[in-house]
């Protein structure tokens, strides 16, 4: 029996199934409706992933919104000392142990030393943060001039022009064999460097060629010794002949000037050589001049002269080159000898 004024519950749906769960439901509005009954379970999981990824994205968004409106965080702050008196690697020590950078710039000042900061900025007492840029101005020495070009004047004229500018000038000689004595070589300080306006320039000049020094040659053959004065810079002068006992005949007796004299280039250095005593033998003439060979031959043997044209300023220019015969070889009184001459050659 059904209580009075309760409507009893309508009867469950039957689910069709078979051939009649795909037959189209008869709605009272509109055409027949296909309803796809069947179970999808990878919808469900897409529409999940979806829905993840929304609150994902929603969550990122809230964080960057709050971390952009959060206030930001004050860097440490340090206080500058004071660094005016100091010299700049003091500066720098003392900078770099507060982690604080420095920027160093130099300007002439003619009352702080060379190298001693007279400025900074910003100023003692400042609070500044870490790794942030103080700058400080060091003395480059008083404010002066700059070292004008002399190279190659003669020492008088650029004495006169340093002189003009008020500038000391010193001098130094040195050795050069390709730049006339009394021309400058070089500045010190070199040209463009500054200089203060009462400051000193050396000036350095050429004093010529550099002297040449006579080599040891006494003792040795007179072909080899000779040699050995030429490859010294140096010329030839005359070579006489003596006899002394117990040397045998063809070594060099004496230099003049004699071993380790400083000489100009080019400058004559006379050689005497050892003869033989009444010796019946070929004499030994090579690097003689022509008529010194003629004194030393004597009667012993009869000269016969060729010339040989060589270069000019050749040391053996005037002096026998060659002989025919070798030195020391017995022959007799009147034996023909030929002598080889060198002459310049035209």
């Amino acid at each position: 029996m059904t209580a009075v004024g309760v409507r009893p519950p309508p009867p469950p749906p039957v689910r069709p199934t078979g051939p009649e769960r795909s037959r189209p439901r008869v709605t009272e509005v509109g055409p027949p409706e296909q309803v796809d009954l069947e179970p999808h379970p990878w919808a469900t999981v897409l529409v999940g992933l979806t829905v993840v990824v929304l609150i994902g994205l929603t969550l990122l968004g809230v964080r960057t919104v709050l971390s952009n409106n959060a206030p930001p965080t004050r860097a440490e702050r340090v206080v500058l000392p004071s660094l005016t008196g100091l010299s700049v690697g003091d500066v720098q020590r003392r900078l770099d142990g507060l982690g604080v950078e420095a920027a160093i710039e130099f300007t002439p000042n003619s009352i702080v030393p060379v190298g001693v900061v007279f400025s900074q900025v910003p100023r003692a007492g400042a609070k500044v943060e870490l790794g942030s840029e103080v700058v400080v101005v060091a003395s480059d020495g008083p404010a002066g001039q700059v070292v004008p070009e002399v190279v190659g004047v003669q020492e008088p004229a650029a004495a006169a022009i340093l002189g003009r500018l008020g500038l000391r000038v010193e001098r130094q000689q040195l050795p050069d064999d390709t730049v006339r004595p009394g021309e400058v070589l070089a500045t010190v300080p070199a040209a463009g460097s500054p200089i203060p306006s009462d400051g000193s320039v050396v000036l350095r000049v050429s004093s010529g060629p550099a002297p040449r020094t006579v080599p040891d040659v006494v003792g040795q053959p007179a072909g080899p010794g000779m040699s050995a004065i030429g490859r010294a810079g140096l010329g030839l002068g005359d070579v006489t002949e003596q006899v002394r006992d117990g040397v045998e005949p063809g070594v060099l007796l004496r230099v003049e000037p004699g071993a380790g004299a400083a000489l100009p280039p080019g400058t004559p250095v006379d050689v005497v050589v050892s003869g033989r005593r009444d010796s019946a033998s070929v004499p030994s003439l090579v690097g003689l001049t022509r008529r010194a060979a003629e004194e030393v031959a004597g009667d012993a043997v009869t000269l016969r002269i060729r010339t040989r044209e060589l270069p000019a300023g050749d040391v053996l220019v005037g002096r026998v080159v060659d002989q025919s015969l070798p030195v020391g070889t017995p022959i007799e009184a009147g034996t023909p000898l030929e002598l080889l001459v060198g002459v310049a050659a035209s």
